[in-house]
């Protein structure tokens, strides 16, 4: 299958004019949608993936032969051809009683040996071709809700809200699935932070090269700001730059993400796992695991999705296309290559993403659902020890905040002076220990509005702090709290948080402080 040139020309104009950028779903149920649909589209690369592991090697040895088969059948036919120019006349074969009709004997095979083998290419080509355009709009869909802080927001968030519990056998499943996906949006975004607040044009030589291309050294456009923010408009990227962005430069990324882990669906490493791919492994065995990963996603980004063949009107111009496509190749395989080196600038935009997800989106046997809050302080002590760059993980840790998107926490409502419940609804707070939240009680029963507030770190039963200052005594945050300051809110999404109730939002924030009481109240 050839994907054809002028129906590439014809997608870029039609996203140029705005016409094939898929539309934003409006309701929580049409995000929840498109994130089934994400999983069962990353299923199929999945599966398309584990047929290619079991099956490539096979169809490389008979590339060979049939390529040897020819080469062969051509030199004899030279070593015949050759003898009757030098001598006038053809050698005498052993065992031919005519030469002539040997020649034409040989002929005849090696056309129909470059018969078979160009119907064997096209197949294999097809199935490039497959896996290739499969890989690329499943980015296109999930590029296409990276736009904007709140629909980023509630993308990641609502994948974090439907996590089943700790001690469902789900769990790993469901989370490995989801994990690529959740993988893939934070490193669009850390890069994003990267590029906007330090500097990403340095990282490699083709964002250097593609950078000063795209923005012309540029940098004030920002893909996650709001439409709605009247103050940000003057930063709101240009349609025709916002293409360009995510072609050259954000697909590729998203690509390296998405198949950073699909090595690890090989036969070599189900055959490491054993019957359980979810066990503890030991160091030599994890080792092990790395590179064969490695190696064998290696091998599906240069042999299963490779360069697509694609028809053009010159050669120049084809000429042009694969040098683009080799470049964008071996940016993705760099990206897996300076993963296991330390603070890395273009390994740890994928690297920090990755050490987040799978504290939250957790695939281990043993999972304390209280773990997930120990992910900033982990990311923060790597940076401490010079594991990650410690740059990128500021600005990472400052983008997800302490306490993760999804999770949930009590806090004292500083108008009643009552502990209700919260979750956080919003990434990029102000300020890391203060979330930006949604309010799911009121007096204790479930209430949601449309109003967002911001949990301040005196107002946060999560800090040792706020308890020993609040109007509460010990005695009564040790009986009411003997599981923690800190909640499961996955446990009553859909149960009895609605999503889309939860994600309406008017756009406002308020500030929720410390509670003062009356000089009458007294401890509680």
């Amino acid at each position: 299958m050839l994907l054809d040139n002028n129906s590439n020309q014809i997608k870029k104009t039609k996203l140029l004019s705005g016409q094939s950028l898929t539309s934003i779903p409006p309701m929580a149920s049409a995000i929840s949608k498109r994130i089934a649909r994400f999983r069962q589209d990353y299923i199929k690369q999945v599966d398309a993936a584990k047929t290619f592991f079991c099956e490539y090697q096979e169809q490389l040895n008979t590339r060979a032969k049939f390529k040897k088969s020819i080469q062969a059948y051509q030199d004899q036919i030279d070593l015949i051809e050759n003898y009757r120019k030098e001598k006038g006349k053809y050698p005498k074969i052993k065992d031919q009683p005519s030469t002539e009709r040997y020649l034409t004997r040989l002929y005849r095979l090696q056309d129909n040996a470059k018969k078979e083998s160009r119907e064997f290419e096209r197949k294999l080509i097809a199935l490039q071709s497959e896996r290739y355009q499969r890989l690329d709009h499943l980015v296109d869909q999930i590029l296409d809700l990276l736009d904007g802080q709140k629909i980023f927001s509630q993308f990641l968030g609502t994948i974090a809200l439907s996590v089943p519990s700790p001690e469902e056998k789900v769990r790993h499943v469901r989370n490995e699935k989801n994990k690529p996906i959740f993988i893939t949006a934070l490193a669009i975004a850390l890069f994003e932070e990267v590029r906007t607040k330090l500097d990403a044009s340095n990282i490699h030589p083709y964002l250097t090269k593609k950078m000063g291309q795209i923005f012309h050294d540029s940098h004030q456009y920002n893909l996650m700001i709001d439409k709605s923010e009247e103050n940000d408009k003057q930063h709101i990227m240009p349609l025709e730059v916002k293409i360009a962005y995510r072609e050259e430069i954000l697909k590729p990324l998203a690509k390296a993400c998405l198949l950073q882990s699909i090595g690890s669906h090989s036969p070599e490493v189900d055959e490491l796992f054993g019957r359980d791919r979810y066990r503890m492994l030991s160091q030599d065995e994890r080792a092990e695991l790395l590179r064969l990963n490695f190696e064998k996603t290696t091998d599906f980004i240069k042999i299963g999705i490779g360069i697509p063949a694609t028809r053009f009107d010159t050669r120049e111009e084809r000429a042009e296309f694969i040098q683009q496509e080799a470049e964008k190749i071996q940016f993705i395989l760099d990206i897996q290559k300076r993963l296991s080196q330390t603070q890395d600038n273009l390994g740890d935009l994928l690297r920090i993403p990755m050490v987040y997800t799978s504290i939250i989106l957790s695939t281990k046997p043993e999972f304390d659902y209280n773990q997930i809050y120990t992910a900033y302080d982990t990311l923060a002590q790597g940076a401490e020890n010079n594991v990650y760059h410690p740059d990128y993980t500021q600005v990472f840790n400052q983008m997800v905040g302490r306490f993760p998107l999804g999770s949930g926490i009590y806090f004292i409502q500083q108008e009643t002076g009552q502990i209700e419940k919260s979750i956080v609804s919003s990434l990029y707070p102000q300020s890391p220990n203060e979330p930006i939240c949604k309010q799911i009680t009121r007096r204790q029963l479930i209430f949601l509005s449309q109003t967002e507030v911001v949990i301040s770190q005196s107002s946060n039963l999560y800090f040792d702090t706020s308890r020993s200052f609040s109007h509460y005594s010990d005695s009564y945050f040790q009986t009411k709290f003997a599981n923690g300051y800190v909640w499961n809110a996955s446990e009553l999404w859909e149960v009895q948080i609605p999503a889309v109730n939860f994600w309406k939002k008017d756009g406002t924030i308020k500030y929720n402080g410390q509670y003062e009481p009356h000089d009458d109240e007294y401890d509680i």
